[in-house]
């Protein structure tokens, strides 16, 4: 079993202050809350903390609510800490509205029997499956009781314990693991709240990132794959790429909305720069050939000059009238693009599918790496050079000064 503290939002799995929380083989199994309530307004912070509190328990009861769910729902607990002074333990006059008292506390209850009312209510509910409710005077040396015998420390220790050994046989019992709870998880139709609520907390942050980046390297493996096959197009590429811009690079934050932002033209892939402008992808095929001899050196092939001719076109597309166009899209179509100075990129061929006999890897770089030295604003990529570069940028290495020594 893991133990973990954090702070997570408003639609956490666990409430959303200072807490204790238990993890056990990827699944949270109890959450401690922690509040307090001081003076000198008690009639204020007792509103506050009784919406927090509620609000606590909703939050993490939201993504159990699914029958199939319920029973693995966190043992969800509070400690609770009042000030025990004069003013939250003298009666207080009830407030009465048009359907009278809403909280239906006595007349003259002070605060300090307003919580204990409360957090039995709680229990009764079924909101809180414990509760340990304390006074400590406001001292040097303060003093701590509990104003409810059955809201202990020891109690309180006991019902936790057994709520959690109850969620533990319900699991081995219906041998749910961390993929089947995602699974279930997932059909809900407010999936977008549960997965603020995971990566609100620094453990499901974690685990989120951790999911994305395998995912990442997935795909990775299978444009690898594709690459090598024979007969793949540039179609097939462009099918497999979809929308995961982030194959080329940090600096882009998503693909244009329109593949034909000049008449005439169509783009393979218009990414989007943070500053947005835009940077033009053209994608030819796995098996195009890179490099030929000529006179006893190698040059890039007839394949690569077409294919970055054809890219700075575009550019020129874009330099010629995109100054026209972009007053007329932003107006028209709501697409906020900065046209002037476009830069490109052309993707082709690969190296381990286009070696002339006797020419190693390293020459094919060289020749690749003199061409584009001069070109200013279209570059030539090979899709081993762009997956390369794709599969480093998924990879985190720790440097000696952050590993830990062993204890």
């Amino acid at each position: 079993m893991e133990t973990s503290t954090g702070s997570p939002g408003r639609y956490a799995p666990f409430p959303a202050h200072p807490q204790v929380s238990s993890i056990a083989h990827e699944v949270p199994i109890a959450a401690v809350g922690v509040r307090a309530a001081t003076g000198p307004n008690f009639g204020n912070n007792f509103s506050n903390r009784v919406e927090q509190i509620l609000g606590d328990a909703v939050n993490l009861g939201r993504p159990y609510e699914p029958e199939a769910l319920t029973a693995f729902k966190p043992c969800l607990a509070l400690c609770f800490v009042l000030e025990d002074c004069e003013r939250s333990t003298i009666p207080v006059r009830t407030r009465r509205g048009h359907f009278g008292d809403e909280f239906g506390f006595p007349e003259g209850a002070s605060y300090k029997d307003r919580y204990g009312i409360f957090f039995e209510r709680l229990i009764q509910d079924g909101r809180y499956d414990a509760i340990c409710y304390l006074a400590s005077t406001p001292s040097d040396k303060p003093s701590v009781s509990e104003p409810r015998a059955e809201m202990g420390f020891g109690q309180f220790a006991q019902s936790i314990a057994d709520r959690v050994a109850e969620i533990r046989k319900r699991r081995a019992d219906s041998a749910v693991n961390s993929v089947e709870l995602g699974r279930k998880l997932a059909q809900r139709d407010d999936l977008g709240k549960v997965v603020l609520g995971i990566t609100s907390t620094p453990q499901g942050l974690s685990a989120a990132e951790a999911a994305v980046i395998e995912h990442r390297r997935q795909l990775v493996a299978r444009l690898r794959e594709l690459a090598m096959t024979e007969g793949v197009t540039e179609t097939k590429m462009h099918n497999a790429l979809g929308a995961n811009y982030w194959v080329f690079g940090g600096q882009y934050v998503g693909i244009a909305a329109r593949r034909t932002l000049m008449p005439l033209d169509q783009h393979d892939i218009p990414l989007v720069c943070a500053d947005r402008s835009l940077h033009i992808v053209e994608l030819k095929g796995p098996d195009s050939k890179i490099v030929r001899l000529h006179r006893n050196h190698l040059i890039v092939a007839n394949e690569v000059h077409e294919a970055v001719s054809q890219c700075m076109n575009y550019l020129r597309s874009l330099d010629d009238m995109g100054a026209t166009l972009q007053t007329v899209h932003r107006n028209e179509l709501g697409l906020d693009y900065d046209y002037r100075r476009a830069k490109g990129t052309v993707v082709i061929g690969h190296q381990n599918r286009a070696y002339p006999a006797g020419v190693r890897r390293e020459q094919v770089d060289q020749t690749i790496r003199s061409y584009n030295a001069h070109l200013s604003r279209v570059q030539v990529l090979t899709y081993d050079d762009l997956l390369d570069s794709a599969e480093r940028a998924l990879i985190f290495e720790i440097s000696d000064a952050e590993v830990m020594p062993e204890s």
